[in-house]
């Protein structure tokens, strides 16, 4: 038997759907403390304790740090534990600029990829930092991408060996993967057989485009210096170019094209859309967000159309952001943060109706839209509250700081003392609604890992996620989603997958996961049936060539719900207990008297 429940639910029975309503509350003070500093760059299970760690750059881009969160910190028992990983004396007058953890050598602990960009120099080096047995250090000597590269890279699973690989433009003009092997801390190198160059900034991305449960690659390119899209798709453990698509020629400036299952398709499935910000003017007084069909190569154009108290909200381009963060892109990020089983988007959006703009983090919508021709549209959902009116927002994401399956927010802010804040805002969900929670690991080891350290905790890119249930009128639902499709310029992704299953208590019918496959090998996937909704999985895909071993571990999150039906079935059963021993006293009540009587009768068998 290969499935753990950690924690048995009570079962629950029906329910009338309600209003869903949210509210989000700055408990930063009681997590993080009141001077937390610093950029978000990434998220991971670092000391493999089954909780989300915060990766944060700071020290004006010479440091690396680690909030280390622990099961107290979602009771409010104690803060995270403050870690530096990187000191500043690393610097040697570079700048951080991005942090990718990941397992580069197999050894299933959490190594550090940093980009370090070098003042009036073009491109950035790229170091990995070891992870190192004692769970709060790195080893002091990284390896370091030779030549350096022109723009921050992907890491992605190029070969299916589990083992994060790099993809890059080197400063000489070849684009090639930086592969990295099980047991071995260095790479080799292998070209690609198309010469356009990357696009700057990079927001190429290793996720399922074809819906065949195997991660193909999306890169991000220019021909001609216009920009587009290639599509590699994976046949037979090969990435293979596919095809070519143009970026929308009505735009002036775009941002970071974003991957997700839009939900338009609901009981097909399989239908990934992107999802590219653009402004039609480099100003961005008017903003749009383009979506593409993994089975049409044409652009839809959605306007963004944010009004507020007769004021304008529009994305914000990037040389409008404070000094130094000039070269953060417009990007849109991804959750479901109601839970209605329609992905919906986080952006940082400014006033454009007035001089002295104010900057705010903004969630948008996923509501439907008949005149759409992608039958969804995003629209304005939740004003992310500001810590002060001073404050502008700059990097927001979602986060389960609660590991509840509720996504969270967490914002980084840019405040008078020209130093980043961070705030973290939790979810007050006050309604019910279910959810599924997946993480894939890499599956490299089970209960045999080194140094006795827990399978949990690694970001793995590559896995595809899929499930299947029925809503509340038995209807076909269907969600797809990649596990870690980006990694550039803070893309800000979580390292698992939350699925909002609306509304509905039903059993999840089918679970199918599947990790990415070498050459030669056969397609490694598998499906899990009856799947209890609200429930957080850890899939260890152990080992990757035998899915019939694969190991699922399941944590349940009992809803509001199921403790409110289990109280109404234990008060129903108490009520119908009361009226049994009711009945029963009042039947030993009459036999007492009809013995009596009995025993006052005259006998006359006795004369």
């Amino acid at each position: 038997m290969n499935v753990h429940l950690i924690i048995i639910p009570l079962y629950y029975l029906s329910f009338i759907p309600s209003a869903i309503t949210s509210s989000f509350d700055d408990v930063t003070s009681e997590t993080l403390g009141a001077s937390a500093k610093g950029l978000i760059a990434a998220f991971g299970d670092y000391n493999a304790n089954k909780n989300t760690d915060l990766f944060v750059i700071g020290d004006a881009g010479t440091s690396v740090k680690i909030y280390l969160a622990t099961k107290e910190v979602t009771s409010y028992e104690s803060k995270y534990q403050e870690v530096v990983l990187i000191d500043g004396n690393t610097a040697n007058g570079t700048v951080i600029t991005s942090v990718v953890p990941a397992d580069f050598d197999g050894d299933n602990q959490m190594d550090i990829l940093v980009t370090r960009q070098l003042k009036d120099v073009t491109g950035v080096r790229v170091q990995i930092y070891w992870g190192h047995r004692q769970q709060t250090k790195l080893e002091p000597v990284p390896l370091e991408i030779q030549g350096g590269l022109k723009d921050q890279p992907l890491v992605l699973d190029a070969n299916g060996n589990m083992i994060p690989d790099l993809l890059g433009e080197s400063l000489d003009g070849k684009r090639q993967f930086y592969i990295f092997h099980n047991g071995h801390r260095n790479y080799t190198t292998k070209s690609l057989n198309l010469t356009d160059p990357l696009k700057y900034p990079q927001s190429s991305a290793f996720l399922d485009l074809n819906g065949d449960l195997t991660a193909d690659l999306c890169i991000v390119s220019e021909k001609d210096k216009k920009p587009q899209l290639e599509y590699w798709y994976n046949k037979d453990g090969i990435l293979t170019f596919e095809k070519a698509i143009p970026y929308p020629t009505d735009a002036k400036l775009f941002g970071q094209i974003t991957f997700l299952d839009i939900g338009a398709n609901r009981a097909e499935g399989n239908h990934v859309y992107g999802i590219l910000p653009a402004c039609t003017d480099t100003k961005c007084t008017k903003s749009v967000l383009y979506v593409l069909t993994d089975s049409q190569d044409q652009w839809s154009k959605l306007d963004l159309n944010i009004k507020l108290d007769k004021m304008d909200w529009n994305f914000v381009p990037p040389d409008q952001n404070p000094a130094g963060m000039d070269k953060i892109p417009i990007t849109v990020r991804v959750g479901d943060y109601n839970l209605d089983g329609y992905p919906d988007l986080l952006a940082v959006l400014r006033n454009t109706s007035q001089q002295g703009f104010q900057q705010k983090a903004f969630i948008l919508e996923n509501i439907a839209c008949s005149k759409c021709a992608t039958k969804r549209h995003f629209g304005f959902g939740y004003e992310v509250p500001m810590h002060s009116d001073k404050e502008k927002a700059l990097l927001p994401a979602f986060y389960d700081f609660q590991d509840d399956g509720i996504l969270d927010l967490i914002v980084t802010t840019y405040g008078e003392d020209s130093s980043p804040h961070i705030h973290l805002l939790k979810h007050t969900f006050t309604d019910d609604a279910f959810f599924l929670k997946v993480k894939v690991v890499s599956g490299l080891c089970s209960t045999n890992c080194l140094n006795g350290r827990e399978p949990y905790g690694i970001n793995q890119p590559g896995p595809v996620v899929k499930y299947t249930t029925e809503d509340n009128e038995g209807r076909l639902q269907i969600g797809i989603a990649s596990q870690l499709t980006q990694s550039a310029h803070f893309s800000l992704q979580l390292p698992f997958t939350v699925f909002g299953l609306g509304q509905t208590p039903n059993f999840v019918d089918t679970l199918e996961v599947a990790i990415p496959y070498p050459v030669g090998k056969q397609a490694r996937t598998k499906s899990w049936t009856a799947v209890i909704p609200n429930s957080q999985l850890i899939i260890i895909p152990y080992p990757n060539d035998d899915p019939s071993s694969w190991v699922n571990k399941l944590f349940i999150t009992p809803s509001r719900l199921v403790l409110l039906t289990g109280a109404a079935l234990l008060g129903t059963c108490g009520f119908l207990a009361g009226i049994v021993g009711i009945l029963h006293w009042r039947e030993k009540i009459e036999d007492k008297k009809e013995k009596l009587i009995d025993s006052h009768k005259f006998h006359f068998d006795a004369m």
